[in-house]
């Protein structure tokens, strides 16, 4: 189905009077801004393997409702995963870019969003981010094609396990974005809002913080920059913690990558 019908049957108006603009930043999906008639939507439609990616289609719906009530998320129109369809209202601002995402202003803006996305209730029909299992599912998926590990790989499997089994499990589980990337990040000069909740879920909320250090190249002093914003003070664990959920981050990312490119 075309973009300007899937927002027209939404809308209630006449599809002829639409008119769409892909939008080329996803990897998972294929989105449209769709305008026209006063209106001006974005619609999604998912083209990704999402057994493979371990996507929640449903886990994801609930987030979306929970961050639109929030005032952290779109306002949601349609939310229909057995179609793999989602059209959202237009958020008014515009993406940062990653050096904005680096500004202490901002480190200091979206330290205060994580802490309201990371206060917020959550139900049990979210998702669990379990970093084992998703390592362990990354790697089935590609321990299914023939391959050959070489021996570097097989340490970094080796470092990935020992280091998720070793995070002190003392750390309250909340709601996270977990990919925290300047494309994800709306700012209209006065207000934040997210963007791409599909891999939204209760984890751990260093997860988030190592997504904005690792997309975005935080050295040590903007990571602990970070680190004060977040959580008004900084200690040597809270360091050691950030510092191995980005070599997580970074490694999971990769294999994200390599699932995705099979």
């Amino acid at each position: 189905m075309k973009p300007e019908q899937v927002a027209a049957d939404v809308l209630k108006c006449d599809a002829n009077q639409l008119h769409s603009e892909r939008i080329k930043r996803g990897l998972t999906n294929e989105s449209w801004r769709v305008q026209g008639s006063g209106h001006d939507v974005i619609v999604r439609i998912s083209t990704a393997d999402e057994h493979a990616l371990q996507l929640d289609r449903l886990s994801e719906a609930r987030v979306l409702s929970i961050v639109e009530q929030a005032g952290i998320g779109a306002q949601v129109l349609l939310c229909a995963p057995q179609s793999r369809l989602l059209v959202t209202q237009t958020l008014p601002g515009r993406d940062w870019d990653e050096q904005e995402a680096r500004e202490p202003r901002n480190i200091v803006r979206l330290a205060a969003l994580m802490r309201r996305l990371h206060a917020l209730p959550v139900t049990a029909d979210i998702r669990t981010i379990d970093l084992i299992a998703m390592l362990r599912g990354y790697w089935l998926e590609l321990d299914a094609q023939p391959h050959h590990l070489n021996e570097q790989q097989v340490q970094q499997r080796t470092h990935a396990l020992q280091l998720a089994q070793a995070l002190p499990l003392e750390v309250q589980q909340c709601l996270c974005h977990t990919d925290l990337h300047h494309f994800n990040i709306v700012d209209n000069g006065e207000r934040l809002w997210l963007l791409d909740w599909e891999y939204a879920g209760i984890g751990d909320p260093y997860f988030d913080l190592a997504s904005v250090c690792c997309w975005h190249r935080y050295d040590a002093a903007l990571r602990h920059a970070l680190l004060l914003e977040y959580f008004g003070e900084v200690s040597e664990q809270s360091e050691l913690r950030l510092a191995a959920m980005c070599w997580l981050f970074d490694y999971i990312k990769e294999l994200w990558f390599a699932v995705r490119g099979q």
